[in-house]
């Protein structure tokens, strides 16, 4: 055999590889259609009493679509779910708010940490979110988001401790020891057992979450460019056989544009995060350095302290504050009256940005001004307007008194007379004419700003 037979060979062998690998590509793209095909039609739901976190997303799918109350939160939790729908009342606006799990997802991750009453779990799990306004005219707003939710959930509470844990009664509203609730509770004289009361979620908020499928997308889009760039220099290269080309080409997208894909997809998502909706006023280095300077700030006051349950709680305040109709009244605000454009706002998602301005103390007290990054969603005029705020929220607490476990800020016991009553809507106790203030048991705000 000559050298041209020889050639001829090798190029008969060069192009049966060729169309073998084309077959297995148009097998595995077949293959790969149906997938995409069957994870398309595919809608995860959420599963009743598979755990507290299931539950409770179905039961706020529940109150935005027919107005039942959830069961498995807290009297805080619940009444800020009533001050935004007294806001959209006011308003005239329907809100229509669905979440599922979403897809491809590793399912409900956890971090637990224990303290000398009960276990404390911030629970959180990402999730698919349907946002939807409507008032008379029709639809005004409607996206969907990828979000996290997060579920503060506390539960084994320590029955050695019972008596000194506060909870309201889940019948009549008082707030009595969980010791008295269990044999039976002075008001309403309705028994429960403990774990009638606990699981309980204590706090719940989103954060927006749309990085994976933005880097998705972009490195998918750099390897088609650079899969093009690569084949059409190896398809019209006369010397070289087009199996060659196809396979030099599919060996360079596969290095080169996974590999500048991750980078460029990385570079972008990292600076849009830091320049878009208000993030920019937002420091990197203080926004990873807030833990530390919290953490430290309270160690010496609070063994059990726990930073995320201090942001859960940060973050319930201002969004009571913003969406209260009358803030003044609220016993837990000291500040002045509020931007107008806060009376707008029916929807606020927290952005998980949270840095220290300022920590010092005034005697017993503890001063913080703090920084947080809000998605809020504001009505004016019949127009939903979105955009990021940065919100400056200034607070004390006396820290001469340990935070009452069980502690509720729309029911307290009055130190002066022992009734209870809700602090959320009166600062002075109806019984007994005292002023309760609540920087001995939480959190005050002085201030709210927006910047």
């Amino acid at each position: 055999m000559g050298t041209n037979g020889f050639i001829s060979y090798i190029a008969f062998i060069f192009l049966g590889i060729g169309i073998v690998l084309i077959i297995i590509a148009v097998i595995l793209l077949i293959r790969y259609i149906k997938q995409v095909t069957a994870f398309k039609k595919y809608k995860p739901a959420w599963e009743k009493h598979k755990s507290i976190y299931d539950d409770f997303a179905i039961e706020l799918n529940h109150w935005y679509d027919s107005g039942l109350p959830p069961k498995s939160c807290d009297g805080d939790t619940s009444y800020a779910l009533r001050l935004q729908r007294e806001r959209l009342g006011r308003k005239g606006i329907r809100m229509i708010h669905y979440t599922a799990p979403a897809k491809e997802t590793p399912g409900t991750t956890y971090f637990s940490r224990n303290t000398a009453w009960y276990t404390v779990d911030l629970m959180n799990e990402h999730i698919t979110r349907r946002l939807r306004f409507e008032n008379s005219s029709g639809i005004i707003y409607d996206r969907d988001s990828d979000d996290t939710m997060y579920e503060s959930v506390v539960h084994t509470p320590n029955e050695a401790e019972l008596h000194h844990m506060t909870m309201t009664c889940p019948n009549c509203g008082a707030v009595n020891p969980v010791s008295a609730l269990t044999q039976g509770c002075p008001y309403c004289n309705t028994v429960f057992q403990v774990k009638d009361l606990f699981p309980r979620i204590t706090n719940t908020y989103f954060i927006r979450d749309n990085n994976k499928m933005k880097r998705g997308n972009i490195i998918w889009y750099t390897i088609l460019v650079v899969f093009l760039l690569s084949v059409i220099p190896c398809l019209s290269d006369p010397d070289t056989p087009i199996p060659a080309g196809l396979f030099m080409s599919y060996f360079i997208t596969l290095i080169g544009g996974g590999f500048w894909g991750l980078i460029l997809s990385s570079v972008l998502v990292m600076t849009k995060q830091f320049n878009r909706d208000g993030r920019k006023r937002i420091p990197f280095w203080s926004y990873v350095t807030t833990k530390g300077k919290i953490n430290r700030a309270f160690a010496p006051y609070d063994p059990y302290f726990s930073f995320e349950k201090f942001e859960g709680q940060i973050i319930a305040l201002v969004r009571m504050t913003v969406l209260a109709d009358q803030p003044e009244n609220l016993a837990f605000y000291r500040g002045a009256s509020l931007n107008p454009y806060f009376r707008d706002i029916i929807e606020m998602t927290y952005m998980h940005a949270l840095t220290v301005n300022d920590i010092h103390m005034e005697g017993s007290e503890l001063c913080l001004n703090l920084r947080t990054w809000w998605i809020n969603y504001s009505e004016h005029d019949g127009a939903i307007n979105r955009r990021g705020d940065c919100i400056d929220v200034s607070l004390r607490r006396n820290t001469a008194y340990m935070e009452p476990p069980g502690f509720s800020i729309t029911s307290v016991h009055c130190p002066a007379c022992g009734a209870s009553f809700d602090s959320v809507r009166q600062r002075i106790c109806p019984y007994c004419g005292n002023e309760y203030h609540m920087e001995n048991a939480g959190f005050v705000i002085e201030k709210l700003e927006l910047i």
